[in-house]
């Protein structure tokens, strides 16, 4: 199912932002067969986008011209938990966002997973997404898989 935009997202959002989010919600086959709602987010200070996983339809939020990583980043909140694998909170959420975005989309630092971090984004992204990756293996039988992630990050230079 496609996305259903409310009446002020689709006057507000431009026709290549609209297409900009069709495209990242491509990559979330688990949201396809379902309602979706995008909303238009009236400017609140740094937040660029909300989601609402519990509604019907699940909604998510957006302030126009935001990055494709926003996007998947709220998209990412509306299938975690609920057997997912996706564990709740926003480290998490950042990690697998990471995770499935292709690198070239990776368009935006992740602030959760690299609050503290003075790493290089743009030099470092290929290499922080396959850690990522690697990351939520070691999730499946070490719990400390963030710990570990934040370790392997600052040992980049």
């Amino acid at each position: 199912m496609p996305i259903e935009f409310s009446g002020p997202a689709r006057q507000t959002f431009s026709l290549g932002f609209k297409t900009r989010i069709s495209q990242v919600y491509d990559l979330f086959p688990e949201l396809q067969k379902r309602r979706i709602a995008c909303g238009l987010l009236r400017d609140r200070g740094w937040v660029e986008g909300t989601a609402i996983g519990w509604t019907s339809p699940p909604v998510f939020r957006l302030r126009p011209g935001v990055s494709h990583y926003t996007i998947a980043h709220e998209l990412t909140h509306l299938i975690q938990g609920d057997g997912s694998g996706i564990p709740h909170g926003e480290v998490a959420c950042d990690i697998w966002t990471v995770h499935r975005l292709p690198v070239e989309l990776l368009d935006q630092r992740p602030c959760y997973l690299m609050k503290n971090s003075k790493r290089d984004w743009d030099k470092h992204k290929g290499t922080i997404k396959m850690l990522c990756s690697k990351a939520i293996q070691i999730r499946k039988t070490r719990r400390t898989y963030i710990i570990w992630l934040h370790d392997q990050i600052e040992k980049l230079h």
